[in-house]
């Protein structure tokens, strides 16, 4: 992302003033803090059994109904490591994540910016519990009757959670039927010089 393209994303979220569904905000934190970087992983876990995926802003605070930058300071900024972030989110998340991570500045106030890709395969399961904000085995969303990430909570996120794993699982079979098929095709079906010498075998 561009930083002009951050920049216009921060200036809608605080001119809603509140989340989107594809845009979770945290406010400041570091990495080694267990109790903040496990709501990370709620909000990480929610993108990615989300279409398209989505965002987890840190260092931007939504607190009483309006969005504020409060940025990081230079030791909790440090701590937002790609491969540090990737070993932690591996920890709670089965199977991994797949995410980029890229640092921005908005008014002086620096900024992570966590860009979650959607499940590749199988949706995200959280495999570890920590205390309230991670619960093992339960499945995270983007709910929606408003933007907010949550245990599964009615049918409707079931059945568009079922339906997006559905799409990849025919496509991924899609993939391996042509993979298996491709080559044999040719030699099963006769050429004409073939069809034509049985026609011939019929006339003899």
């Amino acid at each position: 992302m561009r930083d002009e393209e951050f920049q216009e994303l921060v200036n809608e979220m605080i001119g809603r003033g509140h989340e989107l569904r594809n845009i979770e905000c945290k406010g400041p934190g570091i990495r080694n803090d267990k109790n903040f970087f496990t709501k990370i992983v709620r909000a990480c876990i929610g993108m990615s059994n989300r279409r398209d995926g989505g965002f987890v802003i840190i260092g931007l605070s939504e607190t009483d109904g309006s969005i504020e930058p409060n940025g990081l300071n230079d030791t909790q900024l440090k701590s937002w490591k790609y491969d540090s972030i990737g070993d932690s989110l591996a920890v709670y998340c089965d199977p991994p994540i797949q995410f980029e991570v890229e640092f921005y500045k908005y008014q002086n106030h620096s900024m992570v910016l966590i860009m979650v890709n959607e499940f590749e395969d199988m949706p995200i399961i959280c495999k570890k519990d920590y205390e309230n904000n991670l619960r093992s085995g339960a499945c995270y969303v983007r709910t929606r009757r408003k933007p907010e990430t949550t245990e599964i909570p009615t049918q409707n996120e079931m059945r568009e959670l079922l339906d997006l794993a559905l799409e990849k699982r025919l496509r991924t079979f899609h993939i391996q039927y042509l993979a298996m098929t491709q080559g044999t095709i040719d030699s099963r079906t006769p050429n004409d010089k073939e069809l034509f010498e049985k026609q011939l075998e019929g006339l003899i």
